[in-house]
């Protein structure tokens, strides 16, 4: 048993780094992301994003690249999803979405000069729009 509690104490001796972190920058949206990646640069995970859902069964699945983001996301109603994908690090995103309905399905991929700064307004119930912009 001591053998093996001095093994692990060895293994976690040599895999801890230090970081520089500057814990003012931290909060919700991208704490996940400094904690699982050591030696980067802190500046890449700001962003304003944020979600708001209202109602039972919403969901919204982000994944986002981009270096600077101001996305807004905000369901009211029941079963609705929202799915926004954006693999171009080089732009900044400033896209929203505003969904007042239920059973509404959004699906946004990818991200270019023209749909930065895009708006979606769905005031309506059972409807699916399909954005795609490379």
């Amino acid at each position: 048993m001591k053998n093996i509690f001095l093994i692990i104490a060895n293994l976690v001796s040599f895999s801890m780094n230090a970081q520089s972190i500057d814990f003012s920058q931290i909060n919700s949206l991208n704490a996940l992301n400094i904690i699982s990646t050591s030696n980067k640069d802190l500046s890449e995970f700001l962003s304003k994003s944020s979600v708001t859902q209202l109602g039972n069964n919403n969901s919204a699945l982000i994944y986002d690249k981009s270096k600077r983001s101001d996305l807004m996301i905000r369901q009211t109603g029941d079963f609705n999803t929202t799915l926004m994908t954006n693999t171009n690090p080089n732009l900044e995103n400033k896209q929203k979405v505003n969904i007042e309905g239920d059973n509404n399905y959004i699906d946004i991929t990818g991200n270019n000069s023209n749909s930065k700064e895009m708006q979606i307004n769905l005031k309506t119930n059972d409807k699916m729009i399909f954005v795609r912009h490379y």
